[in-house]
């Protein structure tokens, strides 16, 4: 991704944040595994809120930006104050505890519904356990994992 790019999607989310009227700026990290654009702000709690949505969308419209600016297939990260990182480490931990209590009821287990990444995290922490299955059922917003005991 070129330094272009990741200005132009920059300037494009500080357009978006600005419009808002919240208190929140729009900057990017270079990680080891590739560019995250960090939102940062007294707003930062109102960005974050009901499941951090708003971030969310933010993400998603910058990834659609970029795809069409661009052409590049690449996927943005957009975080803001550790969220992303946070959320994984619970979500693994309710993998667990999911899997646990169905390994233990024999009772298939359904989280409530959660985005595409989540989804993935809850399916990667329970892989290589071969005392339970996860399937993602539903369509849409609407889509959640079920974690079930193998026979």
């Amino acid at each position: 991704m070129s330094e272009e790019d990741v200005n132009l999607i920059v300037d494009f989310t500080n357009d978006v944040l600005a419009s808002s009227g919240l208190d929140l700026q729009a900057g990017v990290d270079q990680a080891e595994d590739g560019v995250k654009v960090q939102v940062r702000g007294d707003d930062v709690a109102l960005l974050l809120g009901h499941n951090a949505e708003l971030l969310d969308a933010l993400e998603y419209l910058g990834n659609r930006v970029l795809a069409r600016t661009s052409g590049e297939d690449a996927k943005l990260i957009f975080d803001s104050a550790g969220y992303r990182a946070r959320r994984e480490k619970e979500l693994r931990l309710m993998a667990e505890k999911a899997a646990e209590r169905v390994r233990v009821s024999r009772i298939p287990f359904s989280f409530d519904p959660m985005t595409p990444n989540e989804r993935r995290i809850i399916h990667l922490t329970l892989a290589d356990d071969s005392s339970v299955t996860t399937e993602s059922q539903g369509n849409g917003e609407n889509r959640k994992v079920t974690i079930r005991p193998t026979k």
